[in-house]
């Protein structure tokens, strides 16, 4: 999120902007997610509606989409070399419930003029070879890139100072004052985009954002093309997975089997879990044999309601949170970064900001 801010607020005329690392460009979940780049929320769209009304629904709807295109432009305009597909998604159900769920969402989407197909396990099995799902909904328009090469890609020409760690954040003589082990950065205004560890920043954030773990694996290059080039996710999202040109098998989640371990801080792998992931694939995608040379962990932040926070803070305003995506901050970043870019510079406020205002938690 911080890269994708200051890639706007430097485009709109901002002539200072710096960005601070704890430790280099794309560390953490930024550069370690599976790059999937989807319409909607985590939820099915059903959820949505009933949750959130068809309005608001819709118009999340509407904002990741944006945001799908607002990535492609920025990975045109800067010649970005990461990998970028639009090649869609499919959405399985494991289960009878999510597989009416997902073909009620389908018929809700296509109501309200989205995209969108629903597949029995029949096709399914025909256009995937895949036995195990009892369902699922095809989005056409959805993508995949390499993440941590498109965060390095739209850093390019930025003011970005690495390996410093923002300990505490101080108000003095109108400046914001950012404390770190390389010293003391003063500005007149600052972008919390520290998603999971913001907690540990400001204290303030923390009934507000919860950090989680999520694991993933790469297998070895070479296997069979299997899943072709769309994104697949499972079980409500809790499993995710896609096949990259070179057979590579990309795969993480299952991480609501491990719910009371999979939280907190520590950015580690999780030996138990990562069996279950390489057992995914020898059952689901029936391959016996491959190498997993990768695995690695990465921190997300949720939120009471998954839904990101944004605005300033309550007791220094002149410091803005853009935090808590809930695992899908390339779904919503780049269109959240623009209005955010838009209101610092020029005041203009937009609807998806004021329903992501954390002021809905400090009321």
């Amino acid at each position: 999120m911080g890269i994708a801010v200051a890639h706007y607020l430097k485009a709109l005329g901002c002539d200072r902007v710096i960005v601070l690392e704890k430790e280099y460009v794309g560390y953490g979940a930024s550069g370690r997610n599976a790059g999937f780049l989807l319409s909607g929320m985590a939820e099915p769209y059903s959820r949505l509606e009933v949750g959130l009304g068809s309005d608001w629904a819709k118009a999340l709807m509407l904002a990741t989409i944006e945001n799908h295109d607002l990535v492609a432009e920025a990975i045109k305009n800067n010649n970005i070399g990461c990998d970028y597909q639009r090649t869609g998604s499919y959405h399985l159900a494991v289960s009878e419930t999510e597989e009416k769920e997902l073909a009620e969402s389908v018929e809700l989407l296509n109501k309200n003029g989205f995209p969108g197909e629903f597949v029995d396990s029949n096709e399914i099995r025909n256009r995937l070879g895949l036995n195990h799902y009892l369902g699922g909904y095809f989005n056409p328009i959805d993508g995949n890139l390499d993440p941590f090469a498109y965060v390095n890609g739209l850093s390019q020409g930025l003011d970005i100072i690495e390996g410093f760690e923002v300990k505490e954040i101080q108000r003095s003589d109108g400046q914001v004052r950012l404390m770190g082990g390389k010293g003391i950065i003063s500005s007149e205004m600052a972008v919390l985009a520290t998603n999971a560890y913001t907690p540990l920043l400001d204290n303030s954030f923390n009934d507000m954002i919860f950090p989680v773990r999520g694991q993933m694996l790469a297998t070895a290059k070479g296997l069979n093309d299997k899943l072709g080039k769309s994104t697949y996710y499972a079980n409500f999202g809790y499993d995710y997975f896609s096949q990259s040109p070179d057979g590579t098998i990309l795969i993480g989640g299952l991480r609501d089997k491990f719910i009371e371990t999979e939280i907190g801080y520590a950015d580690e792998i999780n030996p138990n879990l990562q069996d279950c992931l390489e057992n995914y694939v020898r059952n689901n995608f029936e391959m016996a044999q491959f190498d997993v040379p990768f695995r690695w962990s990465g921190l997300m932040a949720n939120t009471i309601d998954g839904l990101p926070l944004i605005g300033a803070l309550p007791h220094n305003g002149a410091v803005v949170a853009a935090v808590g995506c809930n695992g899908h901050g390339f779904g919503l970043c780049m269109v959240i970064a623009r209005d955010l870019a838009l209101a610092l510079l020029e005041g203009k406020t937009s609807n998806l900001l004021n329903r992501f205002s954390l002021k809905r938690f400090l009321r």
